[in-house]
């Protein structure tokens, strides 16, 4: 029996919403990096883009985006893999080789993004971590949502442990001149091969940041893992009560904004003490886990209301094919901000990026919109299941959808 990609009719539309907006939050975050060094910018004690408007855009981010949106795509990576399992089950087909492809195809093209365009990329880390889910997706929902809370708190704690120590024994403010000047020297370093560098020399910066990044790998992955996990007892357990998401959505909001308020709250002594470090560090682990669910509840709630509808329509478009979006927004992005484009790297504060990713996302949503009235799935989507499922998947419409 063959065994395919799922087709229209069989997607669930709120799912695709939530990859579309998630896709939206990732680029937000991930534009501060694009247009210049954020890494060694967030690691001074003070702020580096200090008008009030950057400022308070770089809070806002924090708030409301900062660390959102990654658990969200792993939310929905982990419900993706439970529905792959039961549709290789249902057709009697084997569902782990078709699996070890798919994440040996998207290892490659994470290393790939990596290599060509930028750092940041999280494929690689989806890749790995989702075959750890090969020990969990025949797991019962208990275990799986038990596991999550547990681990995501625990982590959290210990990050937050860490901060703690790290600034309340006063280490942090002692050697805190010494830290700000080779964080100085990082940014002037990054700006000059970014925004004059050929591209060789871009490259070889590009996988230095990237080693650097993942420095800490299991650290990620026990901050990523249990939103996998949550996104695997979604699917298991499939269906849920308006009742049940209300209650979910009253404790994330506690939960989720709660946490990340702390910061917001201490932001005036940042680089003072150890207050907003602290709470900074606790607000982006576990506030930000929570923060996802919160969004996720809150979605599905206006989506079975009948609210935001067209709205929703056109993040629906840019969901169904995420994975290309988020691929050409680091394209779109690198080509505008370094020496191979325009070489504007460094020269813009937080603000003028939201207004960029903002301008770069309404032109994915119209031609996301476009092309899937024409095409079945994006074009690096069907390039992705081709290779996984070992044959050419069709693309093209026969006749144009009025959807």
């Amino acid at each position: 029996m063959n065994w395919k990609p799922v087709g229209d009719q069989e997607r669930i539309q709120s799912l695709d919403i939530m990859r579309g907006i998630a896709v939206f939050g990732i680029l937000l975050v991930n534009m501060k990096s694009f247009s210049g060094p954020d890494s060694p910018i967030r690691a001074l004690s003070y702020e580096y883009f200090d008008e009030p408007y950057n400022v308070w855009t770089n809070v806002l981010l924090e708030f409301f985006v900062q660390g959102n949106f990654i658990t969200m795509f792993s939310f929905l990576f982990g419900f993706g893999i439970v529905l792959m399992a039961e549709r290789a089950k249902a057709k009697n087909t084997r569902f782990v080789p078709v699996f070890l492809r798919r994440q040996f195809v998207l290892l490659l093209f994470g290393i790939l993004h990596v290599l060509f365009f930028w750092y940041g990329d999280i494929l690689i880390m989806y890749a790995i971590v989702g075959l750890l889910m090969l020990i969990f997706y025949r797991l019962n929902k208990k275990f799986l949502i038990t596991f999550g809370f547990a681990l995501i708190t625990v982590y959290s704690l210990f990050m937050t442990t860490l901060t703690y120590d790290y600034w309340s024994s006063g280490a942090a403010i002692t050697y805190q001149s010494t830290q700000n000047e080779l964080n100085e020297q990082e940014i002037v370093q990054s700006i000059e091969v970014y925004s004059d560098g050929t591209y060789l020399e871009i490259m070889k910066e590009r996988i230095h940041e990237w080693g650097d990044l993942n420095r800490y790998f299991l650290f990620f992955i026990a901050g990523l893992l249990p939103m996998f996990s949550f996104g695997a007892y979604a699917a298991k357990k499939r269906t849920f009560t308006n009742r049940g998401l209300w209650k979910i959505w009253l404790l994330t909001l506690i939960l989720g904004p709660g946490s990340k308020l702390l910061a917001v709250i201490f932001f005036p002594f940042k680089g003072e003490d150890w207050r907003y470090e602290t709470a900074m560090s606790w607000g982006y682990e576990f506030g930000g886990a929570m923060m996802s669910i919160f969004y996720i509840c809150s979605i599905v709630l206006l989506y079975r209301s009948g609210k935001c509808k067209r709205l929703f329509n056109y993040f629906q478009f840019t969901g169904r094919m995420a994975f290309t979006n988020y691929l050409t927004q680091s394209i779109i992005a690198t080509t505008f901000f370094y020496s191979y484009g325009f070489g504007l790297y460094g020269e813009f504060g937080p603000l003028v990026g939201v207004i960029f990713a903002c301008v770069i996302f309404s032109i994915q949503v119209l031609f996301s919109k476009w092309w899937m009235h024409r095409y079945y799935m994006g074009p690096l989507e069907w390039v992705w299941r081709s290779l996984t499922y070992g044959r050419k998947q069709r693309l093209k419409r026969h006749k144009l959808s009025n959807g």
